[in-house]
């Protein structure tokens, strides 16, 4: 790779701002970086050749040197100047060889007897308004304790991620599900009442944890992504599809955490969208004026945004819903 040419595309395009060991810092163009002058230059660009990409530690975004260069100059073909087809081959073998360890790791899922687990399977059909069973929900896992036995996961015990007690629990009335990536099982109660309602089992030492979700495939040609608040609330609006979103979206996904920024960057960067029109179905706890810094904050990903709340509940899981757009 011709640092000394990627320097220079820098500089020529005011990004520059210092050069380090590994990295040249610039200030990001797609955030505009952090709004003090004085504490600008978040955007760091890869020197390594086996890695050429930039990350803005502001944003969160990541971005390959070629897009880079090409969002910069406008011009698509300057990259070469800078880094080889054969260097760019490369690299991205190593790359896909390197996430494919991680994401890739397949889990057997224990079949669903007819005559096995009524009460399980009677929550996942309330819970998609009759529209699901249990069959037809991906990556569920309701008999846990053969979906340990069969992956070989040492995982029930004192001291180790479940208890006996917990196991007990989980086994008899909750159920779960594998993340997109498979690093993560969620758990839930099936008993609105529980005290213990819910369970985070890694799956992963090394994977997505903090990033991963759980979707359900619609139309992969649409650029639409809808974000369910919660893990498995998504069932419930998924099935209930009150504003008749599933035959549009590309994906409905739900994920463990408050954190739109992080869930919807992983699901663009993991389905290589950008410039997506994103819909969420929230709580009644967020306020426009916190969407709107979303929106702001990820214009970089999102094309156009609309926010849902359920007039009827907290959230999507209260039946009927009454959608009322806020955004």
């Amino acid at each position: 790779m011709d640092l000394e040419r990627l320097k220079s595309i820098l500089i020529e395009n005011k990004i520059f701002v210092d050069d380090k060991p590994k990295n040249f810092v610039c200030i990001c163009p797609y955030c505009s970086d952090h709004p003090n002058p004085r504490k600008k230059g978040h955007l760091y660009v890869s020197k390594n050749s086996n890695i050429p990409v930039s990350h803005c530690w502001f944003c969160n975004g990541a971005w390959p040197i070629p897009k880079l260069i090409k969002d910069l100059t406008g011009d698509r073909t300057l990259y070469k100047e800078v880094i080889t087809d054969e260097e760019l081959n490369g690299s991205y073998q190593k790359s896909k060889q390197y996430s494919s360890k991680k994401r890739t790791i397949e889990y057997k899922l224990p079949d669903i007897p007819e005559d096995t687990f009524a009460s399980k399977k009677m929550y996942i059909r309330k819970r998609t308004g009759n529209k699901l069973t249990a069959e037809e929900v991906p990556n569920l896992v309701l008999n846990f304790t053969e979906f340990f036995y069969k992956n070989n996961l040492d995982v029930v015990g004192e001291g180790k991620l479940i208890s006996n007690y917990e196991m007990d629990l989980i086994q008899n009335s909750f159920v779960g599900f594998l993340s997109a990536h498979n690093t993560l099982l969620y758990c839930r109660s099936i008993d609105d009442n529980a005290n213990f309602k819910f369970k985070k089992i890694p799956l992963q030492s090394d994977g997505l944890l903090l990033l991963d979700y759980w979707k359900i495939d619609c139309d992969p040609n649409s650029k639409l992504v809808v974000l369910a608040e919660g893990n498995f609330d998504i069932l419930s609006e998924y099935g209930f599809d009150s504003l008749r979103l599933k035959d549009k979206a590309r994906v409905f996904v739900g994920g463990n955490t408050f954190a739109y920024s992080s869930l919807l960057k992983s699901v663009c960067y993991d389905e290589c969208l950008y410039k997506a029109d994103v819909v969420i179905l929230s709580d009644s706890d967020k306020k426009a004026h916190w969407y709107r810094k979303f929106q702001k904050d990820n214009s970089h990903l999102i094309k156009g945004l609309k926010i849902y709340m359920n007039k009827r509940g907290k959230d999507f899981g209260i039946f009927p819903p009454m959608p009322s757009q806020i955004l």
